[in-house]
């Protein structure tokens, strides 16, 4: 069914543009000068009745229009060919300077992340050596604290054999008794006030052990936490590095495909001469070369297609890449 619109006189008036371009009125073309409007039943309807009442479009040489036709089309399908290939070609260029941009922005994240990590190693390594430090200063501290002890001992010895020998003397000495005893309060009064200075000097050291301790596990963290970017920054960076590879093989083999249909089309252009010499014979012979022309035109189509494929995947792989 025509759509709404459609009639003989719009279809009249579409064939008189199109041959006043120089392009044959067949039923596709006539449906395009229309708008994609009306069906091609109705349109080739409206055709027989117009070259019925046209004597002048039954005159018209036919081995003209197919010529006109064929070159109308070459022409056409080399411009489509070219400018996707530029099209291509200025995606491809815009997408490896994306490429570029970013693997330099990583390259300068990536120096950050080392010269992080320098850092953090000289902090651990300054951290182990005050450990170090402190766990000589401890280890004195403990010395210093058996020290007293034993001195401690050995100064309840001598002051247990001086009471004994004051109970042997007792009436004698009753003076120096009373003296040794005030003596030997003050001994352990001085005793008890050094080892509680030693309690709270091993108590501060200890709690900086534990503090730096903290800190050296910290340090670690952050240290293992930077190996861990490090090596998902250098997974990532191979990875665009074989995504940018597998772009330039993709580029090389559509490259190659245009080079092919290029080669199609000048052996087209050929034939097409060929055509013009063989003008004479061509009425005759015009079926066969209308065959020929469909079998040509269906295998640009068919490159056309695959050059479009081939397009929509490099689209596609090149898309992963900034997501990668």
């Amino acid at each position: 069914m025509a759509r709404a619109g459609i009639n003989k006189a719009l279809v009249q008036d579409a064939c008189d543009a199109l041959r006043a371009r120089g392009v044959h009125p067949s039923i596709d073309a006539v449906r395009v000068e229309l708008g994609n409007t009306g069906s091609k039943s109705t349109i080739q309807r409206y055709l027989k009745e117009l070259s019925e009442c046209d004597p002048s479009a039954r005159a018209v040489n036919l081995s003209d229009e197919l010529l006109k036709y064929i070159s109308s089309l070459a022409e056409r399908l080399t411009e489509h060919a070219l400018a996707a290939v530029a099209e291509d070609r200025a995606r491809l260029q815009r997408q490896q300077e994306g490429l570029v941009r970013q693997r330099v922005a990583e390259q300068a994240r990536l120096e950050q992340l080392q010269l992080a990590h320098t850092t953090a190693l000289t902090e651990r390594r300054e951290g182990l050596e005050r450990e170090r430090a402190l766990s000589e200063r401890l280890h004195e501290a403990e010395g210093e604290r058996q020290r007293l002890r034993e001195a401690e001992h050995s100064s309840d010895r001598l002051l247990e054999e001086r009471a004994t020998q004051i109970l042997s003397l007792e009436d004698k000495h009753r003076h120096a008794r009373a003296a040794l005893k005030h003596y030997r309060q003050q001994q352990a009064e001085q005793r008890e006030h050094e080892l509680r200075q030693h309690e709270v000097q091993l108590q501060q050291l200890q709690q900086e052990r534990r503090t730096l301790l903290g800190q050296v596990l910290a340090k670690q963290e952050e240290a293992g936490q930077m190996y861990r970017d490090l090596e998902r920054l250098n997974g990532e960076q191979r990875q665009q590095q074989q995504q940018t590879r597998a772009c330039e093989r993709e580029l090389q083999e559509l490259r190659l495909q245009l080079q092919v249909c290029v080669t199609s089309q000048q052996t087209d252009q050929r034939h097409i001469q060929a055509l013009f010499a063989e003008r004479a014979a061509l009425h005759e012979k015009a079926k066969r070369y209308l065959l020929m022309h469909r079998q040509d035109s269906r295998s640009l189509r068919k490159a056309s297609e695959q050059i479009k494929a081939l397009q929509l995947q490099l689209a596609e792989e090149c898309g992963k890449a900034p997501r990668a």
